[in-house]
């Protein structure tokens, strides 16, 4: 069994509705079925070691005898996964690796006795939370990087019609440790956008509050908003180093907070979570995580303030560097 190399991986062009989307992946679902093989990993590939597990199976860093080519191998026990759900897992990953900034998937999936699998480009510098320090997060310009390209994948995502549905830093993989290259990954929960969705099993803190009320038999209607408000939490972890709420729910105090603030309005007083953020990041965190999903920003529009300092501890490095400069200037 040869794979194709990642560099060799067909371009996909955007599609111009999630109807054509559609199309497209119930297309390759269909071909991939018929075509997928039994083969056991050790017939073709060398396991190196285990990259991850989750509730969702696990993924093993293993090399390919025939050509050396080292992959990450995405195991989906069958007794827990739906055969469309894997074909469809697989479809979206091969067509989203057409972008820089999502990780590539070889057009090579098959089954074992045990597991379906798929084949995706290794990440090197494994991913964005194994950089997170609890209580201190990640420096400012580390996740600038992070966010410009994260904002440009969730925006061709999102122009195609699908919807990630879990942002986390787990999910963002390294392809160097200084973030110059980041890569989205895991497209387990990724849907069309229109499509009704249900209740979560858990709630976590990248949950938008809609997604967090929902309650079964209750469902709401897919929006690329729940991917900006995932990022935006997302940011707030990462320049920090702990979650600004377990849940987006009135139960939690501190989600509480960002309610009132939001609702009083500007002259409402700053809680002391956020003032550790400039004035400018309060200005898009505010659109990101607004409470009625409509009137989210688009995850392309963080791109507009990475040019200005997100935490005020770097305007206060800002002004002193000025205020050296000008003093310089004197002295001449």
């Amino acid at each position: 069994m040869r794979l194709l190399s990642v560099s060799r991986l067909p371009q996909v062009k955007p599609m111009d509705s999630s109807t054509s989307t559609r199309s497209l992946l119930l297309n390759m679902m269909s071909i991939t079925s018929k075509h997928l093989v039994t083969r056991e990993i050790p017939e073709h590939f060398d396991v190196v070691h285990e990259l991850g597990r989750g509730s969702y199976g696990h993924v093993v860093l293993a090399k390919q005898r025939d050509s050396g080519l080292s992959v990450a191998l995405k195991l989906l026990p069958k007794n827990g996964t739906q055969r469309d759900a894997f074909l469809l897992e697989f479809s979206v990953s091969v067509v989203l690796g057409a972008h820089t900034n999502i990780i590539s998937t070889l057009m090579a999936a098959w089954q074992t006795v045990d597991h379906f699998v798929f084949a995706q480009e290794v990440a090197p510098a494994g991913n964005l939370d194994s950089l997170l320090i609890p209580g201190v997060g990640i420096q400012e310009i580390m996740v600038k990087r992070c966010v410009s390209q994260l904002s440009s994948a969730l925006d061709y995502m999102h122009s195609l019609g699908l919807v990630h549905r879990d942002i986390k830093p787990d999910n963002v993989m390294l392809m160097d440790p200084e973030c110059h290259c980041v890569k989205l990954s895991d497209f387990g929960l990724t849907s069309l956008t229109g499509f009704n969705i249900t209740a979560m099993s858990c709630i976590n803190p990248y949950m938008a509050p809609e997604l967090c009320r929902l309650r079964h038999p209750n469902t709401i209607i897919l929006h690329p908003s729940l991917d900006v408000w995932a990022l935006g939490v997302l940011i707030l972890t990462t320049m920090t180093g702990f979650f600004p709420w377990e849940r987006a729910m009135p139960s939690d105090r501190h989600y509480k907070d960002l309610y009132w603030w939001q609702v009083r309005g500007p002259s409402s007083p700053v809680p002391n979570y956020w003032q550790r953020f400039s004035p400018q990041a309060h200005c898009f965190m505010k659109q990101m995580l607004t409470f009625d999903p409509l009137r989210r920003c688009s995850a392309i529009k963080v791109q507009q303030y990475l040019s200005v300092p997100w935490k005020t501890e770097n305007i206060l490095a800002v002004v002193r560097s000025d205020s050296e400069d000008e003093e310089e200037d004197v002295e001449s």
